[in-house]
Protein backbone atom coordinates (compact mmCIF):
# COMPACT_ATOMS: atom_id res chain seq x y z
CA UNK A 1 0.00 0.00 0.00
CA UNK A 2 2.88 2.39 0.79
CA UNK A 3 4.16 1.91 -2.77
CA UNK A 4 0.83 2.87 -4.30
CA UNK A 5 0.46 5.91 -2.07
CA UNK A 6 3.92 7.13 -3.10
CA UNK A 7 3.08 6.58 -6.79
CA UNK A 8 -0.18 8.45 -6.28
CA UNK A 9 1.61 11.49 -4.88
CA UNK A 10 4.21 11.40 -7.67
CA UNK A 11 1.54 11.46 -10.36
CA UNK A 12 -0.76 13.97 -8.73
CA UNK A 13 1.71 16.26 -6.97
CA UNK A 14 0.92 19.08 -9.41
CA UNK A 15 -2.86 18.60 -9.52
CA UNK A 16 -5.08 21.06 -7.66
CA UNK A 17 -8.21 19.80 -5.96
CA UNK A 18 -10.62 21.78 -8.16
CA UNK A 19 -11.30 21.15 -11.84
CA UNK A 20 -11.33 24.50 -13.64
CA UNK A 21 -12.35 24.56 -17.27
CA UNK A 22 -10.02 27.11 -18.81
CA UNK A 23 -8.60 26.71 -22.29
CA UNK A 24 -5.18 27.31 -23.77
CA UNK A 25 -6.55 30.18 -25.83
CA UNK A 26 -3.22 30.75 -27.57
CA UNK A 27 -3.31 27.18 -28.93
CA UNK A 28 -6.87 27.13 -30.30
CA UNK A 29 -5.97 27.65 -33.95
CA UNK A 30 -3.00 25.30 -33.85
CA UNK A 31 -4.77 22.12 -32.70
CA UNK A 32 -6.14 19.95 -35.50
CA UNK A 33 -6.49 16.28 -34.55
CA UNK A 34 -7.37 14.13 -37.58
CA UNK A 35 -9.50 10.98 -37.80
CA UNK A 36 -11.24 11.03 -34.43
CA UNK A 37 -14.53 9.11 -34.31
CA UNK A 38 -15.45 10.05 -30.75
CA UNK A 39 -18.33 12.51 -30.61
CA UNK A 40 -17.22 13.91 -27.26
CA UNK A 41 -13.65 14.60 -26.11
CA UNK A 42 -12.06 16.26 -23.10
CA UNK A 43 -8.27 16.41 -22.71
CA UNK A 44 -6.73 17.95 -19.64
CA UNK A 45 -3.12 19.00 -19.05
CA UNK A 46 -2.65 18.16 -15.40
CA UNK A 47 0.65 20.04 -15.10
CA UNK A 48 -1.09 23.35 -15.77
CA UNK A 49 -4.56 22.44 -14.46
CA UNK A 50 -6.07 23.46 -17.80
CA UNK A 51 -8.30 22.02 -20.49
CA UNK A 52 -6.07 21.44 -23.49
CA UNK A 53 -8.63 20.21 -26.03
CA UNK A 54 -12.35 19.59 -26.02
CA UNK A 55 -15.13 18.60 -28.35
CA UNK A 56 -18.76 18.72 -27.20
CA UNK A 57 -17.60 18.33 -23.60
CA UNK A 58 -20.70 20.08 -22.22
CA UNK A 59 -23.21 17.93 -24.09
CA UNK A 60 -25.46 15.76 -21.90
CA UNK A 61 -24.88 12.15 -22.90
CA UNK A 62 -25.40 8.60 -21.73
CA UNK A 63 -22.15 7.59 -20.00
CA UNK A 64 -22.41 3.78 -19.81
CA UNK A 65 -19.92 2.23 -17.36
CA UNK A 66 -18.12 5.51 -16.75
CA UNK A 67 -20.91 5.61 -14.16
CA UNK A 68 -18.88 3.09 -12.15
CA UNK A 69 -16.27 5.77 -11.37
CA UNK A 70 -18.85 7.31 -9.06
CA UNK A 71 -19.98 3.87 -7.85
CA UNK A 72 -16.48 2.96 -6.72
CA UNK A 73 -15.85 6.36 -5.16
CA UNK A 74 -19.06 6.33 -3.12
CA UNK A 75 -18.31 2.83 -1.86
CA UNK A 76 -14.69 3.68 -0.94
CA UNK A 77 -15.73 6.77 0.98
CA UNK A 78 -18.32 4.75 2.92
CA UNK A 79 -16.09 1.82 3.85
CA UNK A 80 -13.72 1.77 6.81
CA UNK A 81 -12.02 -1.53 5.97
CA UNK A 82 -11.62 -2.56 2.32
CA UNK A 83 -10.29 -5.95 3.41
CA UNK A 84 -13.47 -6.88 5.27
CA UNK A 85 -14.91 -10.18 4.02
CA UNK A 86 -18.52 -10.07 2.79
CA UNK A 87 -20.96 -12.33 0.97
CA UNK A 88 -22.04 -11.53 -2.59
CA UNK A 89 -25.82 -11.03 -2.32
CA UNK A 90 -28.52 -12.28 -4.67
CA UNK A 91 -29.47 -8.69 -5.53
CA UNK A 92 -26.08 -8.21 -7.18
CA UNK A 93 -27.38 -10.10 -10.22
CA UNK A 94 -30.57 -8.09 -10.68
CA UNK A 95 -31.18 -7.32 -14.37
CA UNK A 96 -27.57 -7.59 -15.55
CA UNK A 97 -28.09 -9.78 -18.60
CA UNK A 98 -26.12 -8.31 -21.49
CA UNK A 99 -23.79 -6.34 -19.22
CA UNK A 100 -20.15 -7.16 -18.46
CA UNK A 101 -19.54 -9.27 -15.35
CA UNK A 102 -16.42 -9.79 -13.27
CA UNK A 103 -17.21 -13.46 -12.56
CA UNK A 104 -18.47 -13.42 -8.94
CA UNK A 105 -21.20 -15.85 -7.94
CA UNK A 106 -24.03 -15.48 -5.44
CA UNK A 107 -22.78 -16.49 -2.01
CA UNK A 108 -19.07 -15.94 -2.77
CA UNK A 109 -17.01 -14.84 0.22
CA UNK A 110 -14.90 -11.92 -0.98
CA UNK A 111 -13.49 -8.62 0.27
CA UNK A 112 -14.78 -5.16 -0.52
CA UNK A 113 -11.49 -4.58 -2.30
CA UNK A 114 -12.23 -7.57 -4.56
CA UNK A 115 -15.59 -6.03 -5.48
CA UNK A 116 -14.00 -2.65 -6.17
CA UNK A 117 -11.44 -4.20 -8.51
CA UNK A 118 -14.26 -6.17 -10.12
CA UNK A 119 -16.17 -2.93 -10.65
CA UNK A 120 -13.37 -0.89 -12.21
CA UNK A 121 -11.14 -3.38 -14.05
CA UNK A 122 -13.50 -5.72 -15.97
CA UNK A 123 -16.44 -3.32 -15.34
CA UNK A 124 -18.44 -6.03 -13.59
CA UNK A 125 -22.12 -5.14 -13.22
CA UNK A 126 -22.61 -7.67 -10.42
CA UNK A 127 -19.63 -6.24 -8.53
CA UNK A 128 -21.04 -2.71 -8.77
CA UNK A 129 -24.49 -3.78 -7.60
CA UNK A 130 -23.01 -5.86 -4.78
CA UNK A 131 -21.18 -2.76 -3.53
CA UNK A 132 -24.40 -0.75 -3.64
CA UNK A 133 -26.37 -3.33 -1.62
CA UNK A 134 -23.61 -4.06 0.90
CA UNK A 135 -22.76 -0.41 1.65
CA UNK A 136 -26.17 1.31 1.66
CA UNK A 137 -28.67 -1.56 1.90
CA UNK A 138 -30.53 -0.97 -1.36
CA UNK A 139 -30.05 0.56 -4.81
CA UNK A 140 -32.13 3.68 -4.25
CA UNK A 141 -30.18 4.73 -1.15
CA UNK A 142 -26.87 4.16 -2.92
CA UNK A 143 -27.97 6.12 -6.01
CA UNK A 144 -29.18 8.92 -3.77
CA UNK A 145 -25.67 9.14 -2.34
CA UNK A 146 -24.18 9.13 -5.87
CA UNK A 147 -26.28 12.18 -6.74
CA UNK A 148 -25.40 13.83 -3.44
CA UNK A 149 -21.69 13.53 -4.22
CA UNK A 150 -22.30 14.82 -7.77
CA UNK A 151 -24.00 17.89 -6.34
CA UNK A 152 -21.15 18.49 -3.89
CA UNK A 153 -18.68 18.42 -6.81
CA UNK A 154 -20.85 20.93 -8.72
CA UNK A 155 -21.59 18.41 -11.46
CA UNK A 156 -24.59 20.46 -12.54
CA UNK A 157 -25.35 18.47 -15.70
CA UNK A 158 -25.18 15.01 -14.12
CA UNK A 159 -27.76 12.64 -12.67
CA UNK A 160 -27.47 8.97 -11.74
CA UNK A 161 -30.26 6.41 -11.82
CA UNK A 162 -28.29 3.19 -11.27
CA UNK A 163 -24.79 2.14 -10.12
CA UNK A 164 -23.97 0.17 -13.28
CA UNK A 165 -24.35 2.63 -16.13
CA UNK A 166 -27.39 1.08 -17.74
CA UNK A 167 -28.95 3.29 -20.39
CA UNK A 168 -31.72 5.24 -18.67
CA UNK A 169 -33.29 8.64 -19.25
CA UNK A 170 -32.11 9.88 -15.85
CA UNK A 171 -28.59 8.43 -16.01
CA UNK A 172 -26.53 11.06 -17.82
CA UNK A 173 -23.58 13.40 -17.52
CA UNK A 174 -21.16 15.52 -19.55
CA UNK A 175 -17.44 15.04 -20.04
CA UNK A 176 -16.82 18.31 -18.21
CA UNK A 177 -18.66 16.92 -15.18
CA UNK A 178 -16.90 13.58 -15.46
CA UNK A 179 -13.60 15.43 -15.51
CA UNK A 180 -14.44 17.01 -12.16
CA UNK A 181 -15.40 13.61 -10.79
CA UNK A 182 -12.35 11.75 -12.04
CA UNK A 183 -9.91 14.38 -10.78
CA UNK A 184 -11.54 14.24 -7.37
CA UNK A 185 -11.65 10.43 -7.31
CA UNK A 186 -8.00 10.10 -8.31
CA UNK A 187 -7.00 12.13 -5.26
CA UNK A 188 -8.14 9.14 -3.20
CA UNK A 189 -5.17 6.71 -2.91
CA UNK A 190 -7.38 3.59 -2.82
CA UNK A 191 -9.25 4.66 -5.95
CA UNK A 192 -6.00 5.62 -7.68
CA UNK A 193 -4.46 2.23 -6.88
CA UNK A 194 -7.37 0.36 -8.46
CA UNK A 195 -7.74 2.70 -11.43
CA UNK A 196 -4.06 2.29 -12.36
CA UNK A 197 -3.97 -1.52 -12.03
CA UNK A 198 -3.98 -3.77 -15.11
CA UNK A 199 -4.31 -7.21 -13.45
CA UNK A 200 -5.62 -8.36 -10.08
CA UNK A 201 -6.31 -11.71 -8.40
CA UNK A 202 -9.21 -11.72 -5.96
CA UNK A 203 -9.24 -13.51 -2.61
CA UNK A 204 -11.47 -16.20 -4.17
CA UNK A 205 -8.95 -16.65 -7.02
CA UNK A 206 -10.67 -14.79 -9.86
CA UNK A 207 -8.19 -13.38 -12.39
CA UNK A 208 -9.34 -9.85 -13.23
CA UNK A 209 -7.85 -7.60 -15.88
CA UNK A 210 -8.47 -4.07 -17.09
CA UNK A 211 -10.65 -3.70 -20.17
CA UNK A 212 -7.59 -2.04 -21.74
CA UNK A 213 -5.55 -5.27 -21.71
CA UNK A 214 -7.24 -7.68 -24.12
CA UNK A 215 -8.14 -5.31 -27.00
CA UNK A 216 -4.76 -3.55 -26.92
CA UNK A 217 -3.02 -6.94 -27.08
CA UNK A 218 -5.33 -8.35 -29.76
CA UNK A 219 -4.96 -5.34 -32.05
CA UNK A 220 -1.33 -4.56 -31.15
CA UNK A 221 -2.07 -1.13 -29.70
CA UNK A 222 0.73 0.59 -27.78
CA UNK A 223 -0.80 1.66 -24.46
CA UNK A 224 2.43 1.84 -22.43
CA UNK A 225 1.99 5.54 -21.62
CA UNK A 226 -1.55 5.07 -20.32
CA UNK A 227 -1.23 4.75 -16.54
CA UNK A 228 -4.85 3.95 -15.74
CA UNK A 229 -8.27 3.73 -17.36
CA UNK A 230 -11.97 2.94 -17.10
CA UNK A 231 -14.03 2.10 -20.18
CA UNK A 232 -17.72 1.86 -20.94
CA UNK A 233 -20.12 0.77 -23.66
CA UNK A 234 -23.82 0.68 -24.39
CA UNK A 235 -25.56 1.05 -27.74
CA UNK A 236 -26.78 4.49 -26.72
CA UNK A 237 -23.48 5.75 -25.29
CA UNK A 238 -21.16 4.11 -27.80
CA UNK A 239 -17.63 3.22 -26.76
CA UNK A 240 -16.25 5.40 -23.95
CA UNK A 241 -12.87 5.61 -22.26
CA UNK A 242 -11.44 7.63 -19.41
CA UNK A 243 -7.70 7.49 -18.85
CA UNK A 244 -4.61 9.18 -17.47
CA UNK A 245 -1.24 9.18 -19.22
CA UNK A 246 2.24 10.63 -18.92
CA UNK A 247 4.81 11.45 -21.60
CA UNK A 248 8.03 13.48 -21.30
CA UNK A 249 7.01 14.79 -17.91
CA UNK A 250 3.57 15.98 -19.04
CA UNK A 251 0.57 14.42 -17.27
CA UNK A 252 -2.76 14.15 -19.07
CA UNK A 253 -6.32 13.17 -18.29
CA UNK A 254 -8.51 12.20 -21.25
CA UNK A 255 -12.16 11.21 -21.56
CA UNK A 256 -13.75 10.20 -24.86
CA UNK A 257 -17.34 9.10 -25.55
CA UNK A 258 -19.45 8.17 -28.54
CA UNK A 259 -16.88 6.18 -30.51
CA UNK A 260 -18.42 3.70 -32.93
CA UNK A 261 -18.83 0.02 -32.07
CA UNK A 262 -17.69 -2.10 -35.03
CA UNK A 263 -17.63 -5.85 -34.35
CA UNK A 264 -15.58 -5.53 -31.20
CA UNK A 265 -12.90 -3.24 -32.64
CA UNK A 266 -11.70 -0.90 -29.85
CA UNK A 267 -12.34 2.45 -31.51
CA UNK A 268 -12.40 4.15 -28.10
CA UNK A 269 -8.81 3.07 -27.46
CA UNK A 270 -7.73 3.95 -31.00
CA UNK A 271 -9.32 7.41 -30.64
CA UNK A 272 -7.64 7.98 -27.29
CA UNK A 273 -4.24 6.90 -28.60
CA UNK A 274 -4.63 9.17 -31.64
CA UNK A 275 -5.32 12.13 -29.35
CA UNK A 276 -2.49 11.30 -26.98
CA UNK A 277 0.00 10.67 -29.78
CA UNK A 278 -0.91 13.92 -31.51
CA UNK A 279 0.15 15.86 -28.42
CA UNK A 280 3.05 13.55 -27.56
CA UNK A 281 4.54 14.09 -31.02
CA UNK A 282 3.75 17.74 -31.60
CA UNK A 283 3.78 19.54 -28.25
CA UNK A 284 6.06 19.96 -25.27
CA UNK A 285 7.11 22.58 -22.74
CA UNK A 286 9.17 25.28 -24.46
CA UNK A 287 11.26 27.87 -22.57
CA UNK A 288 9.84 31.36 -23.06
CA UNK A 289 12.15 32.84 -20.42
CA UNK A 290 15.62 31.63 -19.48
CA UNK A 291 17.97 33.06 -16.87
CA UNK A 292 20.94 32.92 -19.25
CA UNK A 293 19.24 34.62 -22.19
CA UNK A 294 19.54 38.40 -22.79
CA UNK A 295 16.14 39.86 -23.65
CA UNK A 296 17.19 43.45 -24.32
CA UNK A 297 20.31 45.60 -23.99
CA UNK A 298 20.02 49.23 -22.90
CA UNK A 299 22.83 51.79 -23.29
CA UNK A 300 23.94 53.68 -20.19
CA UNK A 301 24.82 57.36 -20.32
CA UNK A 302 27.97 58.48 -18.47
CA UNK A 303 28.72 55.15 -16.76
CA UNK A 304 31.65 52.82 -16.28
CA UNK A 305 29.31 50.22 -17.78
CA UNK A 306 28.42 50.91 -21.40
CA UNK A 307 25.37 48.61 -21.50
CA UNK A 308 22.82 47.03 -19.21
CA UNK A 309 21.55 43.55 -20.19
CA UNK A 310 17.97 42.74 -19.29
CA UNK A 311 17.65 39.10 -18.26
CA UNK A 312 14.98 37.01 -16.61
CA UNK A 313 15.36 36.09 -12.95
CA UNK A 314 13.55 32.79 -13.58
CA UNK A 315 12.99 30.03 -16.10
CA UNK A 316 9.43 29.92 -17.43
CA UNK A 317 8.07 27.24 -19.75
CA UNK A 318 4.88 27.21 -21.84
CA UNK A 319 3.18 24.22 -23.44
CA UNK A 320 3.65 24.89 -27.16
CA UNK A 321 4.19 23.18 -30.51
CA UNK A 322 7.68 21.76 -30.80
CA UNK A 323 10.36 24.14 -32.14
CA UNK A 324 8.14 27.19 -31.69
CA UNK A 325 9.63 30.62 -32.46
CA UNK A 326 9.15 33.01 -29.55
CA UNK A 327 9.19 36.79 -30.07
CA UNK A 328 10.15 39.42 -27.50
CA UNK A 329 9.26 43.11 -27.49
CA UNK A 330 10.51 45.50 -24.83
CA UNK A 331 8.29 48.42 -23.84
CA UNK A 332 10.17 50.82 -21.61
CA UNK A 333 13.17 53.13 -21.28
CA UNK A 334 15.40 53.70 -24.29
CA UNK A 335 18.53 54.20 -22.14
CA UNK A 336 19.66 54.49 -18.53
CA UNK A 337 20.93 57.60 -16.78
CA UNK A 338 21.72 58.73 -13.24
CA UNK A 339 18.01 59.46 -12.73
CA UNK A 340 17.22 55.70 -12.71
CA UNK A 341 17.70 54.17 -9.29
CA UNK A 342 18.02 50.58 -8.10
CA UNK A 343 14.61 48.80 -7.99
CA UNK A 344 13.07 51.32 -10.42
CA UNK A 345 10.90 49.77 -13.13
CA UNK A 346 12.53 49.90 -16.55
CA UNK A 347 9.60 48.51 -18.52
CA UNK A 348 8.11 45.19 -19.58
CA UNK A 349 9.08 42.45 -22.01
CA UNK A 350 6.06 41.26 -23.98
CA UNK A 351 6.38 37.65 -25.13
CA UNK A 352 4.37 36.36 -28.09
CA UNK A 353 4.11 33.23 -30.20
CA UNK A 354 2.35 33.05 -33.55
CA UNK A 355 0.96 36.57 -32.94
CA UNK A 356 -0.58 35.31 -29.69
CA UNK A 357 0.23 37.03 -26.42
CA UNK A 358 1.84 34.64 -23.93
CA UNK A 359 3.38 36.58 -21.06
CA UNK A 360 4.44 40.01 -19.86
CA UNK A 361 7.62 40.12 -17.81
CA UNK A 362 8.22 43.26 -15.69
CA UNK A 363 11.81 44.52 -15.62
CA UNK A 364 13.45 46.40 -12.75
CA UNK A 365 16.96 47.78 -12.27
CA UNK A 366 18.58 44.98 -10.30
CA UNK A 367 21.76 46.73 -9.11
CA UNK A 368 23.02 50.30 -8.74
CA UNK A 369 25.05 51.73 -11.62
CA UNK A 370 28.29 53.67 -11.06
CA UNK A 371 28.38 56.80 -13.15
CA UNK A 372 31.63 58.57 -14.17
CA UNK A 373 31.23 62.32 -14.06
CA UNK A 374 27.59 62.98 -13.42
CA UNK A 375 27.97 63.89 -9.73
CA UNK A 376 31.01 66.11 -10.46
CA UNK A 377 29.13 67.84 -13.25
CA UNK A 378 26.18 68.40 -10.99
CA UNK A 379 28.50 69.73 -8.26
CA UNK A 380 30.20 72.13 -10.66
CA UNK A 381 26.86 73.28 -11.97
CA UNK A 382 25.57 73.91 -8.44
CA UNK A 383 28.83 75.77 -7.52
CA UNK A 384 28.70 78.13 -10.49
CA UNK A 385 24.95 78.57 -10.20
CA UNK A 386 25.36 79.50 -6.53
CA UNK A 387 28.27 81.82 -7.40
CA UNK A 388 26.12 83.54 -10.03
CA UNK A 389 23.34 84.06 -7.52
CA UNK A 390 25.80 85.59 -5.01
CA UNK A 391 27.20 87.94 -7.64
CA UNK A 392 23.74 89.10 -8.58
CA UNK A 393 22.87 89.66 -4.96
CA UNK A 394 26.06 91.71 -4.37
CA UNK A 395 25.37 93.84 -7.44
CA UNK A 396 21.83 94.47 -6.22
CA UNK A 397 23.11 95.46 -2.77
CA UNK A 398 25.76 97.73 -4.27
CA UNK A 399 23.13 99.54 -6.33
Amino acid sequence: MKYWISVFFLFFAVIPSAFAKTDYSYLEEAIEIPNIQAKNVLLYNLNDNKVLYEKNSDEKISIASLTKIMTALVAIEKLKNLNEVVTVPKEAFYQINGYAEAGFQEGDKVTYKDLLYGTLLPSGAEAAQALAILTYGDFSSFVEKMNEVANSLKMGNTHYENPVGKDAEENYSTLSDLGKLLLFALENPEFYEIYTTRNYKTSNHLELESTLVFPSSKYNLNVQYIKGSKSGFTKKAGLCLSSIAEFNGVKYLLITAGSKYENGFPNHIVDSLAIYNYFFNNYSYQPILEKTKTLKTLSIIDSYEKNYDIKSKEDIYYYLPNQSTIHYHFNGLDFLSFKVKEKDKLGEVEITWNDQFLYSYPVFLEHPIKYKYTKIKIGIFIFFFSLLILMLLKRKIAV
